[in-house]
Order: structure tokens, then sequence, then C-alpha cells
């Protein structure tokens, strides 16, 4: 008999900072739930209208995801605890650009995408923000033979339901190459 949960159990997701643009500076938040879809050509994340990104996004159309590697923990800890109306987050990191202008990208991040708002969902209290990516950042060493190699990328996960921590990407499965026909 399995266990009744109350509460969302898909986990662990990557650690996400979006980026925005704010009267002219980068700023940078903790996102939780980034969910890549349309085969990976958009992404969605809700977003509190009382954040201050959301200011960003509002300004612009445009916002950057960048995915940290786990020697970033207290960078991140420190965007998903201050906010950017009092703290001046884009000093913690170097900042970058692509085609869009207006989505600072983290150069220390592994992985980074720059995208451009194509809807914004309205529930109270939340936005429900959709992009379409524009182009993709990876680490040149990360890459190998034309893939990504996310275990060098060293990104972190974090649980949502249980016990609200961060986690390492685990190991590569290795797949049988007989499955039976």
């Amino acid at each position: 008999m399995k266990k009744i949960f109350e509460g969302n159990v898909v986990n662990p997701l990557p650690v996400v900072l979006v980026g925005t643009m704010i009267k002219g500076r980068p700023n940078y938040c903790v996102i939780g739930y980034m969910s890549p879809f349309d085969f990976g050509k958009h992404v969605f994340f809700s977003l509190y209208k009382k954040r201050y990104t959301w200011t960003g996004i509002q300004e612009n159309k445009t916002f950057s995801v960048n995915i940290p590697s786990e020697d970033m923990i207290k960078e991140v800890l420190i965007c998903g605890s201050k906010s950017g109306r009092d703290v001046d987050k884009s000093e913690l990191f170097h900042n970058f650009y692509g085609d869009l202008e207006t989505a600072p990208m983290i150069r220390e991040c592994p992985l980074n995408m720059e995208c451009s708002v194509t809807d914004i969902l309205d529930y109270d209290p939340s936005k429900g923000i959709v992009g379409k990516v524009v182009k993709s950042f990876v680490d040149p060493s990360l890459v190998k033979d034309g893939s990504v190699d996310m275990r060098r990328s060293r990104i972190m996960t974090w649980t949502t339901g249980g016990d609200f921590a961060y986690y390492s990407l685990g190991e590569k499965i290795p797949v049988p190459e007989d499955i039976g026909e």
C-alpha cells in the first residue's frame, strides 16, 4: 500500500536563477518550478506578483534562465532570500548578454538560456510566465561529441515535496543494450 502524500512529488527539479533587467540593472531570483515544454522550445514558471523580478518581466518581456552548479549554493541562497529591492544581486555574478539585451545571464552558471515572454497567465496571487527559448549557452567544457555531459555540470536540484533540500545531480544510469523485443 502506498502512503498518500499531500503535495507535489515531481521531484527533484533543477535550481534555476531567473534573470531580468530592472531599471537598467540585472536582478536574479530563485525559481523552484521551471518546466520545459514543446520539446524544449518554451519554458514555464510561476512568479508571485509581489516579487521584484515581476517588475523586470513587465518592463522588458524578456528573462534568462540560469542553472547554477553546486558550488554556487551561497549565491543561490542569497538570491532566494533577499529582494532585489534591497540588495544589488548583479554584484554576485559576472553578467553577460546574448541577442536579447534585457535578459542578463550569469557567466558562472554552466547552463543559460535567454527567453522572450510569449504569454502571461494571471492566477492570484501569482503570474504564470511562458517564455520562448531564443538561445541557449553551455560551458564549453561540458560539451563532448556534440552533447552536453550533464554529470560534469554539477547542477543543483532541490525537492519541493518532502524535505525541501538541495541535492547534486545523480549518476548516469547505464541502459541495457538488450531490452527484449
